[in-house]
């Protein structure tokens, strides 16, 4: 735990923090979906585990009990899923090894959280694919309900998946004061790049090129080897409020050497 701890304190930005309070959207259940807006980011895919459930959640609701993470659901776009023939990979060593990791991880990432816990990582598309998704959920020092998810791929889900993530758009994507959603690549010793990038709730004419307020952000660290890890940090559950993670824990996040499919 203490080389995890210095290893924290020790990650060092390309730039310094940005220092923004972007509102936060809530998860909600299936039946609210009607309600929803779309989620657009900076011009990038966005990772799909929470956009299908995002509703505002007025202020001032009474706390609820902390939901248990549950399994993740996929984060690939159907034209890129694999087909029938496929070959089957086999994950189970990896999901073990990395939930136990992961755990000690966010325990002391999250200095202060209660009634955390770690879903167990689900492998997308069942034993077909080199990517599995686990989802953190916990409380903070204020009682907020918060989240994020953590997916590691391999070379494949890699090269097919996150292939046009890997640099950031031409045309911005921007808030209603003009200021462009962040999006940016920040080189890392080693030969890896992490891409990170806002996301935005899109206002009613859902044109996609302005967006009505942030909802949260992505993480995606890319190896040399061709594997990746990406968290996407889903913010407070409830309320609005700011993100759950920092710059240095997202990094802590998905530059962790030992949280691999390897």
């Amino acid at each position: 735990m203490d080389e995890l701890e210095n290893r924290l304190r020790g990650i060092k930005l390309a730039e310094p923090p940005l220092g923004f309070d972007p509102d936060e959207v809530a998860g909600a259940a299936a039946k609210k979906a009607r309600n929803r807006r779309a989620v657009v980011s900076t011009g990038v895919a966005t990772l799909a585990v929470i956009a299908a459930a995002m509703v505002f959640v007025a202020p001032g609701e009474g706390p609820a009990p902390v939901s248990p993470a549950a399994p993740a659901t996929s984060v690939l776009p159907p034209q890129i899923r694999p087909d029938e023939n496929t070959p089957r990979m086999d994950l189970t060593a990896q999901k073990t090894r990395n939930l136990e990791h992961l755990k000690k991880v966010v325990t002391a990432l999250l200095p202060g959280a209660t009634e955390l816990t770690v879903g167990e990582f689900q492998q997308d598309y069942p034993d077909q694919w080199d990517l599995m998704t686990a989802s953190v959920r916990y409380r903070d020092t204020s009682k907020k309900e918060r989240g994020f998810n953590v997916t590691l791929s391999g070379v494949v889900s890699t090269k097919n998946g996150y292939s046009h993530r890997t640099a950031c758009p031409e045309v911005k994507v921007t808030l209603p004061d003009g200021k462009p959603l962040r999006c940016e690549v920040l080189p890392q010793p080693g030969g890896a790049r992490v891409l990170i990038e806002e996301k935005g709730l899109a206002g009613p004419d859902l044109k996609g090129t302005t967006v009505e307020s942030v909802v949260g952000r992505d993480a995606i660290a890319f190896q040399a080897d061709g594997t990746a890890v990406a968290v996407t940090d889903i913010g407070a559950l409830r309320v609005r409020g700011t993100p759950s993670l920092t710059d240095q824990q997202l990094l802590a996040l998905v530059l962790d050497p030992e949280l691999t499919l390897r």
